[in-house]
């Protein structure tokens, strides 16, 4: 981070902010209880806007990343980050996954290597302890590289850098993820000026970034612009104006998802930088399903650490790789408008377990409390989600992710032998459910023996309505006894 233009700054400003129409809208911005008389800056967010993660020079002039939980009584105290990432002279922004268990961040002098001045980084929290640091390599140059941010999907990284052959002094770089990990870097043309882009945001729904400028036409040395995002397409990108910006430098502007609350970092009249908060957020982002629950161990119910895989059903393409925490169980998935998931636990050891999302276009935006319990393979089974029509024993393509789980999971563990059993609702006679549902679990297993798997290895069973999931007979609850199981066998 470089030093910054300083100017004379009132703790409390109300003003008001035009949002593109003709009504003007009164916004309060105040600085947060939890500023030190140091920089403090880069308010990334994690867990639905439970955490809160800063860089701050308090307590010695070493930059360090620092933790703030919020409470329903407010924001804690600030504590340094466990484990190894402040192992360097200077800790910049972070960027986390919203499971809160990936991070990638910069670091100038870490006591891993790194190939410039200042380089991107990853880390991992295992056991409660962030660790694991990896310079990431490819990303970096020998020159400035920092100021991460992640797509709440995990897929598209955008970082500052002032590496030759940009357009100003330090221009904005997006990264796309694949298998094969972070493609080569290139630079956000749409975003960047003759002057200096810093400080790049996404916002949950990953339809907008925010980042700042000293590009002329501003309020003061850096403002805060917001740009419109379609892939690595950027759009209509325009000033925030007042109150936002000032006569300050303004950066980090970090909308908290599914709130009328903003966060940004602003310059104050002794040189330093403190967290800000804006009430209500003039540019909030659109709503966004919030996922959340503890996965536990189905026999003796303690927390587990696991993978947690977030598939698109009309693709079929994995949007995301999160964590359940390894001390608590947590999990934590942003979901956005318009698409069906499925939202999978999975650890080596348990068979896993998956549930469907749909999220509608006009979605308004609430969270979802849903816990997982996953059971050992000798006592395992679950629920498949394969789909099929009304009164037919084909499977349905949003059946294929969930099949393909299935497949991975008989191919990593060749001496398991398992059974599927299908159920009806309670529609029909028990006779005709009774071949339907047995047809519905040979659909499963003609899926896999083409794939290769052993036949022997599978038997099935069909139970007709008599074992509902569910005894009501509304819509949703016949949706949820039409079904197949995946059982162990001994």
């Amino acid at each position: 981070m470089k030093k910054f233009i300083i100017t004379s700054l009132g703790i409390v400003l109300v003003c008001l902010a035009v949002l593109g129409t003709a009504n003007a809208q009164k916004v309060e911005i105040s600085t947060v209880d939890f500023n030190s008389s140091a920089d403090d800056f880069g308010s990334a967010m994690s867990q639905n806007g439970r955490l809160m993660y800063i860089t701050s020079a308090r307590n010695d002039e070493k930059q360090k990343v620092y933790v703030v939980e919020r409470s329903s009584s407010g924001w804690k105290t600030p504590e340094e980050l466990n484990g190894d990432i402040n192992d360097a002279k200077q800790t910049g922004a972070v960027t986390l996954t919203p499971d809160g268990q990936y991070m990638i961040f910069s670091a100038y002098k870490h006591s891993v290597d790194g190939l410039g001045r200042t380089d991107l980084y990853s880390a991992r929290k295992v056991d409660g302890k962030w660790t694991e640091v990896q310079n990431l390599g490819l990303l970096n140059s020998t020159d400035f590289d920092a100021q991460p941010t992640l797509s709440s999907d995990g897929q598209m990284l955008c970082f500052v850098s002032d590496r030759p052959g940009g357009k100003g002094g330090t221009d904005i770089y997006y990264s796309k993820k694949s298998v094969n990990g972070w493609s080569k870097p290139e630079n956000a043309t749409q975003l960047n000026s003759d002057a200096d882009e810093m400080s790049p945001v996404f916002t949950a729904d990953n339809k907008t970034l925010t980042f700042a400028s000293n590009r002329t036409g501003g309020a003061g040395g850096f403002d805060l612009y917001i740009a419109s995002r379609n892939g690595e397409n950027f759009s209509q990108i325009s000033n925030m104006r007042a109150p936002i910006n000032t006569s300050a430098d303004e950066y980090f502007y970090n909308s908290l998802v599914n709130s009328t609350t903003a966060f940004f970092s602003r310059s104050n009249s002794n040189g330093d930088l403190d967290i800000m908060m804006a009430v209500p957020n003039p540019f909030p982002s659109e709503p966004v399903l919030l996922v959340q629950g503890v996965v536990t161990d189905g026999e003796n119910k303690n927390p587990i650490g696991t993978t947690i895989t977030i598939t698109d059903l009309k693709t079929g393409k994995k949007v995301a790789d999160l964590r359940s925490d390894d001390v608590t169980g947590e999990y934590f998935a942003t979901l956005t408008a318009g698409r069906i998931y499925s939202i999978t636990a999975s650890k080596p050891g348990y068979v896993f377990y998956s549930e469907r999302f749909e999220v509608p276009p006009a979605y308004q935006g609430n969270t979802i409390a849903k816990d997982i319990s996953l059971l050992p393979f000798s006592k395992g089974s679950t629920r498949l989600l394969v789909f099929f029509d009304y009164d037919k024993s084909d499977l349905q393509d949003e059946s294929i992710p969930e099949l393909e789980r299935v497949l991975e999971f008989m191919k990593d563990n060749p001496n398991i032998k398992v059974s599927f059993e299908g159920h009806t609702d309670d529609v029909g006679s028990d006779d005709y459910n009774d071949k339907l549902s047995e047809r519905r679990a040979a659909s499963v297993k003609q899926y896999l023996t083409q794939a290769g798997i052993d036949a022997a290895r599978i038997k099935i069973k069909g139970f007709g309505k008599r074992k509902p999931l569910v005894n009501a007979t509304t819509d949703d609850a016949r949706a949820q006894n039409r079904r197949v199981e995946m059982k162990i066998e001994a």
